[in-house]
């Protein structure tokens, strides 16, 4: 093998191997802990404004599979995932299950994309204060978007960092309907 040919293999296999060290490090640093027992209790003990600055106690979701999705209209993956959590959400609403967002972001932001996307899955404005709820639930970088599953008995059965793609929150919100 050639000198050169050698050293463009091994500057291919260090680029590996810190691709990979990277990739483990961002996921170390953003898998959070688990959330505390009580992380569920405390949100639903919570209320926050609508995209139209109405009050909705978060309690109100209480005792149903409920998706919380962190997201902000500034975060392209969030964007992205927004129209995937309203078709979940109609797919699987009739069923008792529900999704909601918790925009990162200031009401009118929300509210101008809710009605370019023609959203109708509920939209609540958290502010900087969601990224503390975030928190709480075990998402200790602040990542967006970051998604938690409540299960119906108030434990956080999933969580999620990153975009979240229709089928795995499918099989999320099926794991929980399923039950006995």
């Amino acid at each position: 093998m050639s000198e050169r040919r050698r050293a463009t293999v091994a500057v291919a296999v260090v680029a590996l191997v810190a691709a990979a060290a990277g990739a483990g490090v961002a996921w170390w640093r953003t898998s959070g802990d688990d959330p505390p027992p009580q992380a569920a209790a405390e949100f639903f003990a919570l209320s926050l404004p609508d995209a139209d600055g109405n009050a909705q106690p978060l309690g109100q979701w209480r005792g149903r599979p409920l998706v919380v999705n962190f997201w902000a209209t500034w975060c392209a993956p969030c964007v992205e995932e927004m129209p995937d959590l309203q078709r979940v959400r109609d797919e699987y609403r009739a069923r008792g299950a529900e999704v909601i967002g918790l925009g990162i972001d200031r009401a009118e932001n929300i509210r101008a994309f809710r009605d370019a996307h023609r959203l109708t899955l509920p939209l609540l404005v958290a502010g900087m204060q969601g990224t503390e709820i975030g928190r709480a639930f075990g998402n200790a970088a602040g990542v967006l978007p970051y998604t938690v599953l409540i299960a119906a008995d108030g434990r956080v059965a999933q969580r999620k960092v990153g975009q979240i793609r229709p089928a795995e929150l499918r099989r999320w919100l099926d794991a929980q309907l399923d039950r006995p």
